[in-house]
């Protein structure tokens, strides 16, 4: 297939072609979820929602999928008016969790479209197997390649993990991990970007935050991004980002390659607009998992779903529109963190990869398109997947002290008993970066009277200087 020869898979991999929506006028795809059938449901960027039943792996290439719009119908006001009506659909991704599917549409409204960017939910109340109810759980302010992305079941089962891009507003938050002290206060001079890119954007960037299925309670996990366009969970309930770099900042001494982060409680990433932005040794934040390069990342996922070898199941898959990239990312714990090493794992030229999903057979399927571009549907699978136990998880690197304690650290980022800050005060002397700053964000939550004290009567070098941070960023200024 000439499809898939521009590809390049490891060896023991095979790749199938399995459907152009482009070729057949179904648009360019750039999200995809499976439902509890199996079935694939995928949405085009700029159009509806679709259903499709696969043929199986090593089925004949004659076995074409079965497609059926999952679209809402719109009544027509004026019977001349010949705009394509659209009742549901310009989704950034989607998740079928909880017995529904639930949306992120990332869209301004106009005739076309007439839902905004937002939250939804899609059910069936019927049982007759056709979605036929939506409900908007929380409308975002923020549209386009910036806007708000993905969703993500958290590793509870009962929550869903919600990351959007730094021209989506951060909405009013019912608890925050991270506080809400960021303002703009930069000693040097504010450089914009010429193009006007950003300019008007204010802290803290993209963010990631926590809410339940229905979307009642919201909660900030992090901040501090570009455009994260997804995040992914570990099989140890790790969260993880990829977030993308400012191409024309390309040579300037803040320029950020696309990285990889591991997204802990409360976690800042220090995306400021220009030049303000924090390089990753300033305490305030915390630094790369991994710098990549350049690129434009799009989709990541956990393996250990894949049949695939161990290598390959107990890594992240990391996908780069820009480059046709998709790496495998090895993780190994590091202290309180992670170590992480990248290979390539599928590339080819051109591949705008859009998202992916580990399929319910064990294997990959992604998507090629984005911006009206070409899209393709594609298979990727390990060639004797059948000797793999996809029930059998991958074994996993033993994790340190210093992990334990920072996870259990954690459960202070909120206001919690007197004394608790006390308590937090040694570990800010930790050696382990990840240890001290879960330990600060943990003080910053507590009232300011109770620990200020102790800033000013501490010897220790690093406990002074975590303490005065914390001091600076939380505490009210003296009246001049």
């Amino acid at each position: 297939n000439p499809k898939t020869q521009k590809i390049v898979v490891p060896e023991g991999f095979a790749i199938d072609h399995i459907y152009s929506p482009s070729d057949n006028e179904k648009g360019s795809w750039v999200a995809m979820t499976f439902d509890d059938k199996g079935r694939m449901i995928t949405s085009d960027q700029y159009g509806g929602l679709f259903r499709i039943e696969l043929p199986p792996i090593g089925s004949d290439s004659t076995v074409k999928p079965k497609i059926e719009p999952l679209d809402f119908p719109v009544e027509k006001k004026d019977p001349a008016d010949t705009t394509k009506k659209v009742g549901i659909g310009y989704a950034q991704c989607l998740l079928w969790a909880n017995g529904s599917l639930y949306v992120m549409i990332n869209h301004f409204p106009n005739e076309e479209f007439a839902k905004g960017s937002g939250l939804y939910r899609l059910e069936d109340t019927d049982n007759d197997d056709k979605l036929d109810k939506i409900t908007l759980m929380r409308a975002l302010k923020g549209e386009g390649e910036h806007g708000p992305h993905s969703i993500v079941l958290g590793p509870d089962s009962t929550s869903l993990y919600i990351v959007a891009g730094n021209h989506t507003d951060l909405p009013e938050m019912d608890s925050y991990r991270l506080p809400a002290t960021w303002k703009r206060d930069n000693l040097f001079p504010h450089i914009l970007d010429p193009q006007g890119h950003a300019t008007d954007r204010k802290e803290p960037g993209g963010w990631i935050a926590k809410t339940d299925f229905e979307g009642k309670h919201w909660e900030l996990i992090s901040a501090g991004y570009r455009n994260s366009f997804d995040i992914a969970f570990n099989d140890q309930g790790d969260l993880f980002a990829y977030d993308s770099d400012m191409e024309w900042d390309f040579g300037m001494p803040w320029y950020r390659p696309t990285r990889l982060l591991h997204v802990t409680s409360g976690s800042e990433f220090g995306w400021r607009t220009g030049n303000a932005k924090w390089d990753e040794n300033y305490l305030d934040n915390l630094p790369a998992l991994l710098n990549i390069g350049q690129g434009s990342p799009t989709n990541l996922l956990y393996a250990s779903k894949a049949r695939f070898p161990d290598n390959y199941r107990n890594s992240l898959l990391a996908f780069d529109w820009s480059f046709g990239i998709i790496y495998s990312v090895q993780l190994t714990p590091k202290g309180a963190s992670y170590e992480a090493k990248a290979e390539e794992f599928v590339a080819g030229s051109p591949l705008p990869l859009t998202d992916g999903e580990i399929g319910p057979d064990g294997a990959l399927y992604f998507l090629t398109g984005g911006r009206k571009l070409e899209s393709d549907l594609y298979r990727v699978y390990y060639k004797k997947h059948e000797d793999i136990d996809p029930t059998k998880k991958p074994k996993q690197a033993e994790r340190s002290a210093e992990f334990a304690l920072r996870e259990e650290i954690e459960q202070y980022h909120k206001p919690s008993a007197p004394g608790t800050a006390a308590k937090m005060w040694e570990h800010l002397g930790n050696p382990d970066r990840h240890v001290r700053y879960a330990a600060r964000i943990a003080i910053e939550h507590q009232p300011v009277q109770e620990w200020q004290p102790l800033v000013f009567s501490e010897r220790s070098i690093t406990k002074l200087t975590e303490g005065i941070l914390a001091l600076a960023r939380t505490a009210a200024p003296d009246p001049v």
